[in-house]
């Protein structure tokens, strides 16, 4: 228990607090001292890396850029730590004082005077408890602003021991939870709580799955094992990169400035719309629609979508040999295609010179069926025998004394040999074979779906035919905007495709004037026409093992393709993911180990076992533990899986207070009747309030944002239903089935013991918009999925009745949305039904 004596005057020297202030201050004023002579040896060394290259060899050079860029590495560190150096302290049973902070920092004589948090020495400061104190009697956290120490809160964790040791304030984190919420979220590095701290030190091997309701916590307890990897274990994760993934650019942003607060800025941070390069998404597709874009059904729509022939290919290729034309019909032409398909092991792109060969076999076969070798046989004796006579009578000898040579792939064949040449020479076969298998670009084939009878042949038996049409009206022309499900789906094509063949550069090509032919390499073809020339290489640019490693990935179809992979991957909201999505990461981490975030009663992903497996396979094969929860405590699979497994469940509800947590739990309770909801340890004495209104638009969304704008003066989260795809009047007789999307779902009305099922108002993108433009900028106007994994002081949410309506999962997208705030909570509805839900006992 701890002792409160905060505010007690003392006299001139002010009261308590203020001279243990004081006291802390005077050691941080010290660490910073040292702070700034830190930078200065790392700036001293920067320069002294610039006065070795001056030394003008190679390995001056190399020696100057490994210099140079760790001191840059150091100097950007000790940048980072300067707001709020040092925000703890122990004391322990032995008398020893240890300060942690944000990095580690000594004295010249190497006297410790600030201990890196991740650091094994200051693990008592987030695993004591009074239950067990470790040797520590009493933790104390330190608030800063800048450089000054403003305020201190103190935990007793060992009375006994405390021999007259002052103690003030009523426990440090507690009181952190009452404090305002800035726009990005702040690192609580200083607060992190026993059963998180277990989750911060799991072993580095394997992955870390953690659990935990809303509120918990787990956001920042996987950015503090991000940091804390890569300080424990830098040369693993250093080099070859973490990534971390959240669900929406709005969530990315939240927390971007967590992990440099923590020293960490070198993980690598996307949302889910963002992953893969050159493409941004921001929207979410309408349920119906994202429920079939993120199955694994689509992986098998995709791959067919590839294998047909491309847009505006041509359907006869005609080409003439000795005076015979050859012809091959559509028929033929499919019947090669998926033969170059069945043959190729690599990407689509890089198969273009396979299909040349199976062309060109066509071609011959077909030459021969229709008598070609006669006919040109006897058409080239009459030329031969004409044009001897006429090198006869100049002198010269006759053009048959030059025999033909075939080559190996036609197994010597002089004739099969000949025509292979002559036909690759034609402008007609290099321009049919250019237009018949084109470089295709992921986001080419995406589009190309949008037409419904391409669609439709690609999706075979895969599909529901009744989602044919707003399939392809999602991808159709160049309106729509990308979702994030199809980032996915341009990642597994961009897979499939893979980039065009690269051969290694050539000193010396011998048909140079061949424009077709780039260092001995037909580039339209893929073939090597270099002949028997011995070849010099160049010298090759210089790589590293992670490059090459990445070069040389494998995934599970056996594409190979050039995309990063990681060392550690951090999902984030991993409970919303879709097989497909899981799929695009899973090409990221095929040796990478993961730290897993979900709480799957928060999911909006309705297959919940397809999207199992699919995070399975990406974990390397992996296998869940079918056993209950241990709550916070650690669970770790056995040698039978491919990887070793830590399950942890996180149990206290650290964000929202218990009033606020009821309203929460009532929803769940309707959801998922058999979920177990986080513990709230902080009452605030504040009631939520649930409003019916009848007309609720954008005036009472509006009135109701401004009402807390008077009452908190932190962020404000006003989060509304998804917008409907068109504008529709609320009492039009379809408003049911536009609303529902899928009218035939099974879950499309709120389950037992919610408010009956009507829909409720609408809201469309232009209400939202209109509605942010007249609030100031503390108050984020965003739909329910964008509120994924955030939290403000206060927030409203508007029409629960449409939000639990709009899909199989509403009643979880709800339970989200009611757990965001922290200290104030508004609900507008239309149903009174919903606020005797929301406020029963």
């Amino acid at each position: 228990m701890s002792s409160q004596v905060t505010g007690r005057p003392t006299g001139p020297g002010g009261t308590v607090k203020d001279q243990e202030i004081a006291v802390e201050q005077r050691h941080v004023d010290i660490a910073y001292a040292r702070l700034e002579e830190m930078r200065a040896d790392a700036q001293a060394l920067i320069r002294e890396g610039y006065r070795q290259s001056l030394a003008g060899t190679k390995g001056s050079l190399v020696d100057r850029d490994a210099m140079v860029h760790q001191a840059a590495l150091r100097a950007q560190a000790l940048d980072i730590a300067d707001d709020g150096l040092v925000f703890g302290r122990l004391d322990l049973t032995s008398r020893e004082v240890r300060y942690i902070g944000r990095i580690g920092v000594r004295t010249s004589e190497h006297d410790s005077l600030v201990i890196d948090w991740r650091a094994p020495a200051a693990e008592d400061f987030y695993r004591a408890t009074p239950e067990d104190p470790r040797g520590v009697v009493r933790r104390r956290v330190l608030h800063s602003r800048g450089h000054t120490v403003v305020d201190l809160e103190d935990d007793l964790l060992d009375p006994d021991a405390a021999d007259g040791m002052t103690i003030v304030g009523d426990g440090a984190f507690l009181a952190s939870l009452a404090r305002t919420r800035e726009g990005e979220m702040r690192d609580i590095v200083a607060t992190i709580q026993r059963e998180q701290d277990e989750v911060i030190r799991a072993p580095a091997d394997g992955t870390v799955l953690v659990r935990g309701a809303p509120g918990t916590g787990k956001t920042a307890v996987a950015l503090h094992r991000v940091a804390y990897l890569l300080f424990r274990h830098r040369r693993r994760f250093g080099s070859r990169g973490v990534l971390v993934i959240g669900p929406n650019r709005r969530f990315t942003a939240y927390i971007e400035r967590v992990l440099p607060s923590l020293g960490e800025g070198s993980a690598t941070l996307r949302s889910l719309g963002d992953l893969v390069d050159g493409v941004t998404a921001t929207v979410h597709d309408p349920p119906r629609v994202a429920r079939v874009k993120g199955a694994d059904a689509m992986a098998t729509v995709l791959r067919r979508a590839v294998t047909d022939h491309a847009p505006g290919a041509p359907d006869e290729l005609r080409v003439v040999f000795k005076g015979v034309v050859v012809t091959l019909d559509r028929a033929r032409l499919d019947r090669i295609r998926s033969e170059v398909h069945r043959r190729s092991r690599g990407s689509v792109n890089a198969a273009r010179g396979r299909a040349a060969e199976l062309l060109l076999d066509a071609l011959w076969d077909r030459f021969t069926d229709i008598g070609g070798p006669d006919a040109a046989e006897a058409a080239e004796g009459a030329e031969t025998g004409l044009w001897n006579a006429i090198l006869a009578a100049d002198g010269l000898a006759s053009i048959d004394e030059e025999p033909a040579r075939g080559n190996e792939r036609n197994g010597g064949d002089p004739k099969r040999g000949q025509f292979d040449a002559r036909v690759r020479e034609q402008r007609t076969f290099t321009d049919f074979l250019v237009a018949w298998w084109p470089i295709r670009r992921p986001l080419d084939v995406l589009r190309s779906l949008g037409d419904p009878a391409r669609l439709r042949r690609a999706a075979g038996r895969d599909l529901d035919p009744t989602d044919i049409a707003p399939l392809a009206e999602s991808w159709a022309g160049e309106g729509p905007p990308l979702s994030y499900q199809d980032v996915a789906l341009l990642d597994e094509l961009d897979a499939l495709l893979g980039s065009p063949p690269r051969p290694p550069r050539r000193r010396r090509a011998p048909s140079e004037d061949d424009p077709f032919v780039v260092d001995g390499v037909n580039i339209l073809t893929g073939e090597d026409v270099g002949g028997d020339e011995t070849w010099e290489p160049e010298m090759q640019e210089l790589t590293t093992s992670i490059e090459r490693l990445e070069r040389s990935r494998r995934v599970d179809d056996g594409v190979v393709e050039e995309r990063p992979e990681y060392a550690h991957i951090v999902v984030d909201e991993a409970q919303d993911l879709s097989p497909m999505q899981w799929r695009m990461l899973g090409r990221r981490g095929r040796q990478a180990s993961w730290t897993i975030v979900e709480d799957p009663a928060q999911s909006a992903w309705e297959d919940l076992d397809a999207a199992r497996g699919a995070m399975e396979a990406a974990l390397g094969g992996e296998r869940s533990a079918a056993r209950g929860p241990a709550r916070g405590r650690r669970r770790t699979r056995g040698a039978a899986s491919a990887r070793t497994r830590h399950e942890y469940e996180l149990t206290t509800n650290y964000r929202n207070s218990t009033e606020i947590a009821a309203v929460s739990a009532r929803v769940l309770a309707v959801a998922l009747p058999d979920a177990r909801p986080a513990r709230a340890v902080r009452t605030s004495g504040i009631d939520p309030v649930v409003r019916v209104v009848p007309d609720l638009g954008v005036a009472a969304a509006w009135e109701a944002a401004e009402e807390q704008l008077g009452q908190v003066e932190g962020t404000i989260g006003l989060i509304v239903p998804l917008p409907l795809e068109e504008p529709r009047p609320a009492d039009a007789p379809d408003a049911q089935e536009t609303l529902f999307d899928d009218p035939a779902a099974p879950a499309a009305a709120p389950a037992p013991g919610a408010p009956g099922p009507g829909p409720g108002p609408a809201w469309t993108a232009a209400d939202r918009e209109r509605l942010a433009a007249d609030l100031p900028e503390r108050v984020q106007v965003l739909d329910v999925l964008e509120a994924k994994g955030l939290e403000f002081d206060a927030a409203v949410i508007v029409a629960p009745e449409t939000i639990a309506a709009q899909s199989p999962r509403g009643l979880r997208v709800l339970y989200v949305a009611v757990s965001r705030a922290t200290q104030r909570l508004t609900v507008l509805t239309t149903d009174p039904g919903w606020r005797d839900t929301l406020l029963s006992d």
